[in-house]
């Protein structure tokens, strides 16, 4: 598959369940893991979890990060987390939050063939001044790219993004102007 999908969402568990419906309705899909350098994740056969997340050391990611190996990297309390280049050209869909989103480098978005799709919430009482400061930057973003939108509570988006992806020119340009 030459789409790529960015599910971007304030809760990252709400993008993963959306990604995990989209592969239970059509298992040509696939959705890449996200790594972390916290010790908790080191198990011995470095498998990827229900979360679609793995262990990567420090030294790894270090190393991926010099080589301009990472889709993106985000450290919080000296724990990194991210995609992998690998983990983002073996897989369709790739799930984050706005301020990972926002360190995606802007040659990405024109070198491959990406839809992001927006999983907006209702609810935006419980965010900080620095969360919206990123949504503002990533609303800004969207203005240039091909996106799909949703609010978290509506039903069906994983056949909205499923038909999307497979629809002609004429179907992606309706949709677009349905959900965007």
């Amino acid at each position: 598959m030459n789409q790529k999908i960015f599910i971007v969402c304030l809760d990252k568990s709400k993008a993963l369940d959306i990604a995990k419906k989209i592969v239970y309705k059509d298992d040509n899909y696939t959705i890449a893991p996200m790594f972390t350098t916290n010790k908790e994740y080191d198990n011995e056969d470095n498998e990827v979890n229900e979360n679609y997340e793995t262990y990567l050391d420090v030294h790894t990611a270090n190393l991926a990060y010099k080589n301009n190996s990472l889709l993106f990297i985000k450290t919080i309390q000296y724990v990194s987390s991210g995609i992998t280049i690998d983990d983002f050209y073996n897989n369709d869909i790739c799930i984050m939050d706005i301020n990972e989103y926002n360190l995606i480098a802007e040659n990405i978005f024109n070198k491959y063939n990406i839809i992001t799709i927006w999983i907006d919430s209702k609810n935006h009482e419980i965010l900080s001044n620095s969360d919206m400061i990123e949504i503002n930057y990533f609303y800004n973003y969207l203005n240039n790219i091909d996106y799909l939108y949703f609010l978290d509570n509506e039903n069906d988006i994983e056949d909205t993004i499923i038909e999307y992806v497979k629809g002609d020119e004429e179907r992606r340009r309706l949709i677009l102007e349905e959900n965007s």
